[in-house]
């Protein structure tokens, strides 16, 4: 969306300081009677246009802002279902809504562009006027159409399609107690006779709302001095075209929108810091997934010093040579300007952020050698002035974050939230370089530091020469291993990511997508004695895997996805196991479950969930823990499937089967966890229980 500013200049009369002067004469003395009168504190404050679009979503309960490109509007993240089949229809509530002062009129635009596979044809939409959420009032397709003002049409393609034309908005201080927001519904149905054609089909649906000034506003004569107010300058550029060029013939005082139809150049020379590349009063770039890239000398800032700027959906690549290839300050580019806002934005190679405020959510970063010289390194980025906040943005490369202002740069707040810094190989994630502390504050909290340097005072998340940052709760991560595929979970089947060798040591397995094990045989992923292992679901899931018995002595007689030694530290997170078939063999012990099959360390769960497993074991047997001598603390954790006891000729002694633990042992602590799970199998009374089979005088269960 565009998130419009403009200015109307108003003039008022100045303000009558009154002198009353009475005379008296008494003889020939006079007195003087004197009275003042005076309005202080006045300020002429001109009026402001600020449009806003907003989404209800269920997971919120409201209407929230999705300005700035973070509404996906069709997703499973927003409580609307992303595979699409004949027949279903799925529908948004939307609302323009004006935060300024000033009366305005929007045009609502839809930018719909089909994917490698078109799905269009498949489509039709509707546009409901009025319509504000209210759950299930449109139980389908006919109601959708039936609903009064509905627009239904087939689904068209193309760039900056009309949709709704000259709505009205008052200005908030015009009716102070009432929100000005005029809501509608978006509806998008698939016919019911879309054929196989369409599988596997794509579309992207943006909305853009675009908006002026009302003739509404009264200057010293009437209201019609803006009615031919226009709604500035929308602009789509073709492969090879000059952003800059663009930008230079924008419409005075006015938003320019920049939609990119495909990768465009940024010519560059060589003015530093200052750049007025544009007469508009706000600049939203669109790259629409595509890529600008920096030509030239690579230090003209991609922003404007007198307008605020969006920069979203595009990727940002330095193709540049410095004038000064022995300068390695100049070999960064530089992205600022008034303020700036940058959302989805992959920056292939090092910026330097001079902007007096900017924001960057959804960013990539990645930090690398400079490309004309291997001697220097780079920062993914370097902050060099002002305020800037970093939010759920990704760092990579050799070093990830710099923030110095030691060339006249004066930077104030930088805020860290929700980021990631992966790999950072020379550096650990923020450096700080700063003599002058009385001006920067920096905070760094619920961010992730995955193998990075240890950095000059041995500390991952930063380094710093004075300043020292506000840290919270963020998570650091050693020895991480990604994984992926099956083949890659595979070869840790059985095996220790640690040494046994007496030393604590620490390593991280992370999920980075769903793997189906497709009913291949795996053995515990060992937790070895004193060392930590954490597993990173990441939300993903380990499906249709046969968990059994290794051919080790770490592994052999317990069956499960992990296994912790005495003193180990086990931490498994947002992790699912779907599909999963356990067998605990006879020979040895016999130990199973889908989690951990023996647990003689600490075992830490949290939103760890079992769906439809099947455990059976000779032994104790549970679907979170076969048999606990250690510790357990699990959260949030929803179980499914059937926990049985196989045949056994020997006595009853150590054959326990629970829903949650096979033998309780030591002390366990359960939040908010919920187990569908059956029992059965060769027990009595005696060898199961609801939560456990058994509890010794160690165990404890909160």
């Amino acid at each position: 969306m565009a998130n419009s500013k403009a200015t109307k200049k108003a003039l008022f009369m100045s303000m009558l300081s009154l002198l009353l002067c009475f005379t008296m004469l008494m003889g020939a003395t006079f007195a003087w009677f004197t009275d003042t009168v005076t309005s202080k504190n006045n300020r002429i404050v001109a009026g402001n246009l600020d449009v806003d679009l907003v989404m209800y979503k269920e997971a919120d309960g409201k209407y929230v802002s999705i300005a700035g490109g973070n509404g996906d509007i069709f997703s499973e993240a927003t409580g609307n279902g992303i595979n699409w089949e004949p027949g279903k229809t799925e529908i948004v509530y939307l609302g323009v809504k004006n935060l300024g002062s000033l009366a305005l009129k929007y045009n609502i635009l839809l930018d719909i562009v089909d994917g490698e596979i078109p799905l269009s044809g498949s489509l039709e939409y509707a546009i409901i006027d009025g319509a504000e959420y209210e759950a299930d009032k449109y139980a389908n397709w006919q109601a959708v159409k039936a609903a009064a003002g509905s627009q239904v049409a087939p689904m068209p393609t193309g760039t900056g399609l009309l949709a709704a034309e000259n709505g009205t908005l008052d200005g908030v201080l015009t009716n102070p107690d009432v929100e000005e927001v005029e809501y509608f519904a978006l509806a998008v149905h698939m016919k019911e006779e879309a054929t196989n054609e369409y599988q596997n089909g794509s579309i992207t649906i943006d909305v853009t709302v675009l908006a002026t000034q009302l003739a509404a506003e009264f200057d010293s004569f009437n209201n019609t001095y803006d009615e031919e107010a226009p709604f500035g300058t929308y602009i789509e550029l073709n492969a090879g075209d000059d952003l800059l060029a663009v930008m230079a013939s924008a419409e005075a005082d006015m938003p320019l929108t920049i939609k990119l139809n495909g990768d465009v150049e940024w010519p560059t020379d060589g003015h530093h810091g200052e750049n007025d590349i544009t007469p508009a009063s706000s600049i939203v770039i669109d790259g629409n997934g595509n890529t600008i890239t920096a030509t030239g000398s690579g230090v003209t800032p991609l922003g404007d010093t007198e307008a605020p700027m969006t920069l979203k959906n595009v990727k940002i690549v330095d193709n540049s040579v410095s004038y000064n290839e022995a300068a390695w300050e100049l070999s960064y580019l530089e992205i600022g300007g008034k303020s700036l806002n940058c959302v989805n934005v992959d920056f292939a190679d090092p910026i330097q952020v001079v902007s007096d405020n900017a924001t960057f959510s959804g960013c990539s970063f990645v930090g690398h050698y400079d490309k004309n010289s291997t001697s220097t390194t780079q920062y993914g980025v370097w902050v060099y002035n002002g305020n800037s906040t970093y939010t759920n943005c990704t760092f990579t490369g050799t070093r990830s974050m710099k923030i110095c202002d030691e060339y006249a740069g004066e930077v104030g707040t930088v805020a860290i939230d929700s980021c990631t810094f992966n790999g950072i190989s020379e550096k650990p994630g923020v450096c700080i370089d700063d003599e002058d502390t009385q001006n920067m504050n920096i905070t760094i909290k619920n961010s992730t530091f995955i193998n990075c340097k240890a950095g000059d005072q041995g500390l991952y998340i930063y380094e710093t020469d004075n300043t020292v940052p506000t840290i919270e709760n963020n998570t650091v991560l050693s020895n991480a291993t990604f994984v992926s595929t099956k083949d890659e979970l595979l070869n840790m089947s059985a095996k220790a990511l640690t040494g046994n060798n007496g030393t604590a040591e620490e390593a991280t397995i992370i999920l980075d997508a769903d793997i189906d094990m497709q009913n291949a045989e795996f053995s515990a992923i060992i937790a070895q004695r004193g060392d930590k292992l954490t597993i990173v679901g990441n939300g993903h899931k380990i499906s249709n895997v046969k968990l059994v018995s290794g051919e080790n002595d770490n592994t052999t007689g317990q069956a499960s996805m992990f296994y912790a030694y005495p003193n180990s530290t086990l931490t498994v997170s947002n992790l699912t196991l779907e599909n999963v078939n356990v067998t605990a063999e006879e020979n040895g012990t016999g130990y199973a479950a889908a989690v951990v099959g023996y647990c003689e360390g600490n075992a830490i769960l949290n939103n760890v969930d079992v769906v439809n497993a099947t455990v059976t074991g000779v032994k104790s047997s549970g679907m979170l823990v076969g048999h606990l001598s250690g510790s357990l603390t699990a959260k949030d954790c929803d179980l499914s499937g059937t926990v049985t006891l196989a045949d056994f000729s020997e006595e009853a002694n150590g054959h326990y089967a629970g829903k949650y633990i096979g033998t309780l042992a030591g002390p366990a602590t359960l939040t908010n966890c919920t187990a569908g799970v059956t029992v059965s199998g060769n027990l009595n009374a005696a060898n199961v229980g609801d939560v456990f089979g058994r509890k010794t005088d160690a165990g404890s269960l909160n």
